[in-house]
């Protein structure tokens, strides 16, 4: 069989594109980083608020996210982690508008103050990042 030009380039266009896809193929997949999840509730016990669990532990390059549901009858609360920008939240506590999900990349080890801009003293905890 005799190919013009035209369908020769055509081809060869075709082998060069199949021979990408194969090497992209063949490239080794890198995971995704693993994804913390954790549940917190804000409670109210002898007038005193605070989320539960309180202690958050994650390994640096984790993705984190933490579902905060406030049940504490004294109204909003807040949930916020020192030194990760994008963490503060307010939850409400009315059925139906008292979730919140904070999601973030724990990018840096160390101990995390967890606080509630709004209540200072009543809501504390930690996020534990390894290295």
């Amino acid at each position: 069989m005799v190919y013009d030009q035209g369908m020769k380039n055509m081809i060869l266009a075709f082998v060069v594109a199949a021979a990408g896809v194969c090497a992209y193929a063949a490239q080794p997949k890198v995971p995704a980083a693993p994804v913390r999840e954790f549940k917190s509730v804000n409670i109210e016990v002898s007038g005193n608020k605070i989320w539960t669990p309180a202690v958050f532990i994650a390994t640096k390059g984790d993705n984190v996210k933490i579902t905060l549901v406030n049940t504490a009858p004294s109204g909003v609360h807040a949930f916020s982690i020192e030194g990760y920008a994008g963490t503060a939240v307010q939850v409400n506590n009315k059925d139906g508008d008292n979730t919140k999900v904070v999601e973030f990349a724990a990018d840096k080890a160390g101990i995390f103050r967890i606080f509630c801009p709004m209540h200072p003293a009543h809501v504390g905890g930690q996020l534990l990042v390894l290295e």
